[in-house]
């Protein structure tokens, strides 16, 4: 496909994460975006933490117009041993915010909503493009125009109206998380795998546990490993995105092995009686399941700062682990695209999701601006997303499996690493494979 005009008309289906990260980059390239989002105008969470990766701090220094920091740095992964030992684990700088903090700074970028984390606007330039956020809407077909202009055509559903409408686009974006109805169009063989283990989650305010307790937390993602089985732990900011210590949440997360079968009774609705498939919400988890794994962890017993924080999670919530990976990112000649979630879905180990979120939206960006051709952003989205997704495979088998299961898992994860080094080598550009220590810097 040419295209020479701008602004181009551009449609993002997903108003999370991902579809704004490509939001705000298409805005500053100067083109229309509209963002087509089923929910309401705010989205709602569970307040889950975000890591941002190298990618995601690329990203940022060319895009975000805040100055205020939002995120809290750890320097390193460290393990808690049975008898309540420290041991080091890996030398790693994190950069660690949660998702509504950068879900409403993303939105005060994309736009300029206010709320009671960014009450203060950052300035737009008036290079910036025109944008939409159009919530309660959802898209139920998408196709090719007929008029012979190369645009693509998108029915959609306000729910709030209950009324069909049609948007042509030259570009339409597929961020729309794992349950992709543009990836269920157009690759439909990729669905969502179970891995075999559920994550039991929630939140504690770091002023009601000990300072023993908030001590070891402080500086430093931190794991606790048993038998097939492991708890994690971090800090997040707190409420509209307090950094200041006491205001902010300790993040807690047990990872189980359960079979489908005890699925059908984890994953009941306390209030309702519904069979969630991925994830049961805060304030919705079964007493009885919840108190079961209460004593559960007194009985092991889990590690003493995990089981003081456990025991006071007032509002749990369940994950269901699932992944998978497309091998295909571009579709209809380039005008529609996959991104985030969408496209690939990595286990949370590596916490990944919004660094490759951001990695997409920024090559995304170079591909509509023509700094990139189509060949070139179908193989590198793809490698990226399958490496990473392989590496979250492994260290997911490492932590919930037996030895031999995570060495055969490992081995496959190097021999694509092995193929990205040859890749890279011979095509004299950056490896695609990300490390782990980033700093975030703001852009000159």
């Amino acid at each position: 496909m040419e295209w020479a005009r701008k602004p181009l008309e551009i449609v993002i289906i997903g108003g999370s994460l991902t579809g704004l990260l490509c939001g705000v980059a298409l805005k500053h390239a100067g083109h229309t975006v509209t963002i087509i989002e089923k929910d309401d105008n705010e989205r709602q969470s569970h307040m889950a933490g975000v890591c941002l990766g190298l990618d995601a701090a690329v990203f940022l220094t060319h895009h975000d117009r805040h100055e205020t920091v939002f995120c809290h740095s750890c320097t390193s992964i460290q393990a808690v041993t049975r008898d309540n030992g420290i041991k080091p684990f890996l030398k790693a700088r994190r950069e660690i915010t949660n998702w509504d903090t950068f879900y409403f700074r993303l939105r005060s970028l994309f736009d300029g909503y206010s709320n009671s984390y960014y009450p203060a606007l950052p300035k737009s330039i008036n290079t910036d493009g025109c944008v939409a956020y159009k919530c309660r809407s959802e898209v139920s077909d998408i196709s090719r125009a007929t008029n012979g202009e190369g645009k693509m055509v998108l029915t959609i559903l306000n729910h709030e109206i209950q009324q069909l409408s049609t948007k042509e686009a030259d570009f339409v974006i597929g961020a729309d998380g794992p349950n992709s109805v543009i990836r269920a169009k157009y690759a439909p063989s990729v669905h969502r795998q179970y891995a075999g283990y559920i994550a039991w989650r929630g939140l504690v305010p770091e002023s009601e546990v000990s300072a023993s307790t908030r001590k070891i937390f402080d500086h430093s993602v931190t794991v606790h490993m048993m038998d097939r089985h492991h708890c994690l732990m971090y800090i997040i900011p707190g409420q509209n995105g307090s950094l200041k210590p006491g205001n902010r949440f300790l993040n807690f997360l047990w990872y189980t092995n359960e079979s489908t079968e005890a699925l059908d009774e984890i994953m009941v609705d306390d209030l309702n009686g519904h069979r969630h498939q991925y994830i049961v919400p805060a304030g919705h988890v079964r007493k009885d399941i919840w108190d079961a794994r209460l004593d559960r962890a007194k009985n092991l017993p889990l590690a003493a700062p995990f089981l003081e924080v456990i025991l006071k999670i007032q509002q749990p919530f369940i994950q269901v682990i699932t992944d998978f990976c497309s091998p295909r990112a571009t579709f209809e000649d380039g005008q529609v695209l996959l991104a985030g979630d969408a496209l690939s879905l990595c286990r949370p180990h590596t916490a990944f999701s919004c660094t490759q979120a951001a990695f997409h939206a920024s090559l995304i960006n170079n591909y509509i601006n023509q700094q990139m051709s189509l060949t070139e952003l179908e193989e590198r989205m793809v490698r990226y997303s399958f490496l990473h997704w392989r590496q979250s495979i492994w260290w997911g088998e490492f932590y919930q499996r037996n030895k031999a299961v995570a060495l055969l898992s490992g081995l496959c994860f190097w021999g694509y690493c092995g193929i990205d080094i040859i890749k890279s080598w011979w095509r004299g550009e950056e490896r695609l494979f990300r490390g782990s220590s980033y700093i975030i810097k703001k852009h000159d």
